[in-house]
């Protein structure tokens, strides 16, 4: 069976949730950060649910198996600081813009594809309602970066917070065409 996109539903949040905790900063060692990934801050149910309330949670799955997770939102309500000055710093693109982020995938599939599979689903289910779409990367999370560049997403823009630097990368959900996997 191949692996499929869809979006979560309250039954998924556990699964969701844990594969979040799974990859957060403080759990992933120092040392493994940078070629592992890695997301920002401490996940819970009280922070998931407040995405589900935005455009979609996508989760990639082989054989009802958990392979990944890509979270959307719209920008709003309360975000922490690199979401924010990612907002300020995407205002001249074309609204409404999609931002996305964290994603999740599970280590077991890793380097298979699924983060091209996740943003694939997710331009196809909400590329006409979004024609702009940007997430923001510590560069430490050179996983992630070298993923996105490969991807052939747009370096919209840099920043600094706290000393740690960031990107912000973007592309048109609508014409979202990947590179093909190596």
């Amino acid at each position: 069976m191949p692996m499929s996109v869809r979006l979560a539903t309250a039954e998924d949040r556990p699964a969701v949730l844990a594969l979040l905790q799974s990859a957060q900063q403080d759990v992933v060692p120092e040392g493994e950060r940078g070629e592992q990934g890695f997301v920002q801050g401490e996940w819970d149910e009280d922070k998931l649910a407040a995405f589900s309330a935005g455009p979609g949670i996508f989760l990639a799955e082989e054989k009802d198996k958990l392979a990944g997770v890509l979270l959307t939102s719209e920008g709003g309500g309360s975000l922490p600081e690199p979401a924010r000055r990612t907002v300020e710093l995407t205002q001249k693109l074309e609204a409404p813009v999609l931002y996305y982020g964290p994603v999740v995938v599970a280590p077991k599939y890793r380097g298979k594809g699924v983060l091209r599979l996740l943003l694939s689903g997710m331009a196809l289910m909400l590329g006409d309602r979004y024609p702009s779409a940007a997430l923001f990367i510590e560069n430490s999370n050179q996983r992630s970066v070298k993923v996105h560049r490969a991807l052939g997403m747009t370096k919209h823009a840099r920043f600094t917070l706290d000393d740690r630097p960031y990107t912000i990368f973007t592309f048109s959900p609508k014409e979202f065409r990947p590179k093909p996997a190596r």
